[in-house]
């Protein structure tokens, strides 16, 4: 009877050996952890109190202005590439370029008309100088005064040839005479009429539609040149360079250059399993610890929470972990400003049940 009994008692150890391999292989080390803190909540009477257990989770390092893959939307050959990773940069800061020597070429043309035609409008608007409305009036002057005379001439000439003293010919050229000095003081006169006019409306119409044309042209041109530049969206630091000075890149698929991202405040993006979701809300407390820094623990909140349940995309080394499962991202603020972890570091996060949060 003993024996029996003792083969009885083993066959239910074995049982129960098996049973906790099973579940270990199957929810690994923090499903089963929190299985059994489930477990217990469920089985504990109201009276003990027990809090629900804490959200375990795994996320990454970010900047908190996310990360920007920037590229250039045209085909080309990068003339330069101006930083590499861990480089600062500021906001508007020429990063990189294609190979744009004959666009520049265009964009200085284009400027020369602009200039041309801005110079065409001034004189139009501004008249004759000074020096040439004193010459014209001065012309007009001497063609008045031999009018005057050939006129004197003429009133002379005309009793005396009446009285035969004066040939016809005579009073024929000194009429003569008269006339071009009439036509030359008349166009004289229109000349300095004309210079001292202000410009017809049509001509300062035309003169600014040339003006704005060639504006136009000048914009287009340097929108063209800006689409062969990369330039920063933010202060912040190059987090990694994809290619380099000579390669020709295309836009099918669009290949970026450049990440860049603000690293003055960092977050953590943490994938909370489907089955935790209903377990999550914002202002909830998380502490966030890494085993690159084993003795450092860093406190945050839930600061936005998805709206769309996708693929896991950060994974641990278990070799039991589930990958089939669908996650949510909940972004979290960390407490310090001024931690400096490195981005892509990949993290443990333990999110605290809404009471511990509210206390």
């Amino acid at each position: 009877m003993r024996s029996r009994r003792a083969v009885m008692v083993a066959a239910c150890g074995v049982a129960l050996l098996v049973a906790g391999c099973g579940a270990w292989m199957v929810l690994g080390p923090g499903r089963l952890a929190a299985a059994e803190a489930a477990s217990d909540v469920g089985s504990a009477k109201p009276s003990e109190g027990r809090p629900p257990f804490r959200v375990a989770a795994q996320g990454r390092v970010e900047p908190a202005s996310e990360k920007f893959e920037l590229a250039i939307g045209l085909v080309g050959t990068l003339a330069a590439v101006y930083v590499g990773e861990g480089d600062t940069v500021k906001k508007g800061q020429l990063l990189a370029e294609l190979v744009n020597d004959d666009q520049k070429a265009r964009v200085a043309e284009a400027a020369a008309q602009v200039s041309l035609r801005k110079a065409e409008l001034e004189k139009l608007l501004n008249g004759a100088r000074p020096q040439e409305r004193r010459q014209a009036a001065a012309q007009f002057a001497r063609t008045e005064a031999g009018l005057a005379l050939t006129k004197q001439q003429l009133a002379r000439q005309q009793p005396l040839a009446a009285r035969g003293v004066s040939s016809l010919e005579t009073l024929d050229q000194t009429l003569s005479s008269f006339q071009v000095a009439q036509a030359n003081h008349d166009a004289n006169k229109e000349a300095l009429d004309l210079i001292n006019a202000p410009p017809r409306a049509e001509d300062v119409e035309m003169a600014r539609a040339n003006l704005a044309l060639a504006e136009g042209n000048l914009a287009e041109q340097r929108a063209l040149l800006d689409k062969m530049q990369l330039r920063s969206p933010l202060d912040g630091v190059v987090l990694e360079r994809y290619l380099k000075t000579g390669e020709t890149i295309s836009i099918q698929p669009l290949l970026p250059i450049l990440q860049v991202g603000d690293m003055r405040r960092l977050r953590v993006r943490a994938q909370i399993d489907e089955t935790d979701v209903g377990r999550v809300q914002l202002g909830q407390r998380a502490a966030v610890t890494a085993p690159a820094y084993p003795n450092r623990r860093f406190g945050g909140v839930i600061a936005r929470i998805g709206q769309r349940m996708g693929p896991k995309t950060v994974r641990s080394d278990e070799p039991t972990e589930k990958n089939d499962t669908n996650i949510l991202d909940v972004l979290i603020d960390l407490d310090d400003p001024g931690v400096q972890l490195p981005s892509g570091l990949r993290v443990n996060v333990f999110v605290d049940p809404p009471h511990i949060a509210q206390n």
